[in-house]
C-alpha cells in the first residue's frame, strides 16, 4: 500500500502513446476510482510556476514574483495544488465515486514540477512501454492531427527524424519517472504495458493494491468511454484489452534501429527489455543498391500495369 492518505488523488505517468489511456480506463471502472478525460491541469500548474533564469541567478517567474510579495513558495504551492485538487474532487463526486484519478499524456513532460507541486499527497503511477513502439505510436498520433504536440517540440526541432526525436523524449522522461520512483518510493509504483497488457487481472490487482483499494466485480473492465474529453481517439474504440500493439516496432529500418540502439540499451535492459541489435553499422553502398532495386521494382510494377 502506498504512503499517500487513503483517499489520495492517483496521478497517471507515462510518456504518450504509453498506454496511459488503457490503464485510465482501468482504474475509472473501479467502483472508488473516477478518471476523467485529460483535464491538463497539473501540466498547467507545472506551466504557471515556470520561471526564466537572469544572469545572476534571479528567477523570474510566478514564484520569486509572489514572494517579493510577501507570500512563501510552500503558501503558493499549497493553493495552486488546492486549486488543482479541487476539480478533481468535484469530478469525482458528480460520479459518485470516493477518489479521483488523473491522466493527462503531456504530464511526463511536467514530472520534476508536478512533484514539486504535489509531493507526496497523492498516489503516482507510472507506465513503461518499449520506446520504439511508443515512438512508432507517436508518429502514427501526429500524422493523424497533423501537428508535433507541445511536449515534444524540442525534440523535433533538435532531431531530424521522427521517430529519433521521439526515442529521445523516451529516454528523458522515462529517466524522470524513474528518478521519481525512487524519490517516492512509497507513493510511485511502475509497471510496463507489456505486463499490463499479457496479464491485466495481475498487474492491475498490483497497482490497485498499491493505492489502497479492493479489486471488485468489475476487475479488468474498461471504462470511462461515456464521459467523452480530450483523450487517445483509439481509445474510445477499444471495448477490451488486447495485445496486437505489442512489438510494432520491428517494422522499422534496421539501420535506424541500429543506429538507435547505443543509446536505448543501457534504459532498456534497466526497464526489463532485451537490447537491440546494433549490427555493424550501415554500408551506405549497399544501402545505396537496396534503394536503386527498389526504385527498378516499382518502375516495372508501373510498365507492367500492376
Amino acid at each position: 500500500m502506498s504512503g499517500a492518505a487513503p483517499d489520495a488523488g492517483v496521478i497517471i505517468l507515462g510518456h504518450p502513446r504509453s498506454g496511459t489511456t488503457l490503464l485510465r480506463r482501468l482504474l475509472d471502472a473501479h467502483p472508488a476510482l473516477a478518471a476523467p478525460p485529460e483535464t491538463h491541469l497539473f501540466s498547467a500548474a507545472a506551466r504557471f510556476i515556470k520561471a526564466d533564469m537572469t544572469a545572476h541567478g534571479v528567477d523570474m517567474g510566478v514564484l520569486a514574483g509572489l514572494a517579493f510579495a510577501g507570500f512563501d513558495d510552500d503558501v503558493v504551492l499549497e493553493r495552486l495544488r488546492g486549486l488543482a485538487f479541487s476539480f478533481l474532487d468535484e469530478y469525482a463526486r458528480s460520479q459518485g465515486k470516493r477518489r479521483w484519478v488523473e491522466k493527462t499524456a503531456f504530464d511526463i513532460h511536467h514530472v520534476d514540477a508536478i512533484q514539486r507541486i504535489c509531493g507526496t499527497s497523492v498516489c503516482y503511477v507510472g507506465l513503461i512501454r518499449h520506446p520504439l513502439d511508443v515512438a512508432v505510436s507517436c508518429k502514427e498520433f501526429c500524422d493523424a492531427v497533423g501537428a508535433y504536440p507541445e511536449g515534444l517540440h524540442h525534440y523535433i526541432q533538435k532531431f531530424p527524424q521522427p521517430i529519433e526525436a521521439f526515442v529521445h523524449s523516451w529516454i528523458d522522461t522515462t529517466n524522470a519517472l524513474m528518478q521519481l520512483g525512487e524519490k517516492y518510493p512509497e507513493n510511485c509504483v511502475i509497471c510496463r504495458y507489456e505486463d499490463l497488457v499479457a496479464d491485466v487481472e495481475g498487474m492491475l490487482g498490483d497497482i490497485i493494491a498499491f493505492i489502497g483499494e479492493e479489486p471488485d466485480g468489475s476487475f479488468g473492465q474498461l471504462g470511462g468511454s461515456e464521459v467523452l474529453g480530450f483523450s487517445d481517439h483509439k481509445a474510445y474504440e477499444a471495448d477490451r484489452v488486447v495485445e496486437d500493439r505489442v512489438s510494432k516496432w520491428q517494422g522499422l529500418p534496421t539501420a535506424q534501429v541500429a543506429r538507435l540502439a547505443p543509446q536505448l540499451n543501457p534504459l532498456l535492459e534497466a526497464c526489463g527489455y532485451e537490447p537491440l541489435d546494433a549490427g555493424s553499422g550501415v554500408d551506405a553502398t549497399a544501402a545505396r543498391r537496396s534503394y536503386l532495386l527498389g526504385q527498378a521494382a516499382g518502375l516495372s510494377r508501373g510498365r507492367n500495369g500492376n
